[in-house]
This record gives C-alpha cells, structure tokens and sequence, in this order.
C-alpha cells in the first residue's frame, strides 16, 4: 500500500510539475508578445518623427530658395507634390 502510495504522489507531483510548467510557458509567451507590441509601438514612433523631421527640413528649403528666387518650376511641383502627402503610420 505504502508503495502505491508514494507512486501516487510522484504522479501528482508530475502533474503539478507540468502543469506549472505550461503556466509558466505562457506567461512568457504574453511577456514576449507583450514586448514587442512595445518594440513595435516604438518604432512606429520613431518612424513618425523621422518623417516629419524630413517633411519640415523640405518646407524649410523649398520656402529659403523660393525667397531666393532660385528654385526652379519642376522641383517647385516635385516638392509641393511631396509635401501634400499626408503621412499615416501603418
């Protein structure tokens, strides 16, 4: 009896054992999940920034040689055209 027993415990410890590893199997996988959706979210906002940096050096330039008188009609459109997109992050 005492040895069915001690059988029965060591299969009832497994079985903890197990199942506390499958928690701890997706309590790491919401970790991980968890960080990238950060890592993603970070980046799209860099992303953003960057974009923005570009369009407002753009504005800058196009309106110096405007005042300059030195910015010929086809780059004129060509900017116009650039600076009308309306930048969305996906």
């Amino acid at each position: 009896m005492e040895g069915e027993e001690g059988v029965m415990e060591a299969k009832g410890g497994v079985t903890e054992a197990v199942a506390g590893n499958m928690e701890a199997e997706e309590g790491l996988r919401k970790l991980m999940e968890g960080l990238w959706k950060l890592i993603l979210k970070r980046l799209r906002k860099l992303k953003e920034g960057l974009w923005n940096l570009i369009l407002k050096r753009l504005r800058t330039v196009k309106e110096g040689l405007r005042k300059l008188k030195k910015l010929p009609e086809r780059w004129s459109v060509w900017l116009d055209i650039i600076l009308s997109i309306n930048y969305e992050a996906s």
